[in-house]
């Protein structure tokens, strides 16, 4: 159970830091906020997310925890 929890744990973060550095990339530049963001980008920001998450979670939950 406890690498469960590791492995929620390090999908949330990694799926929220994702999510805002493809924000932040759309951002970038002059005369930009969010009224600016596309929705190919919002799109953008969804599936880094998405994957994010999967990702994360799949790989910590298939480490083993050390012994002790």
């Amino acid at each position: 159970m406890k690498n469960h929890a590791k492995a929620i744990a390090a999908a949330i973060v990694s799926a929220v830091i994702a999510f805002l550095s493809s924000l932040v990339t759309a951002l970038q530049g002059e005369h930009t906020g969010f009224e600016t963001i596309t929705d190919g980008q919002w799109m953008t920001a969804a599936l880094a997310f998405f994957v994010g998450l999967g990702v994360a979670g799949g790989v910590t939950n298939k480490v083993t925890n050390r012994p002790g």
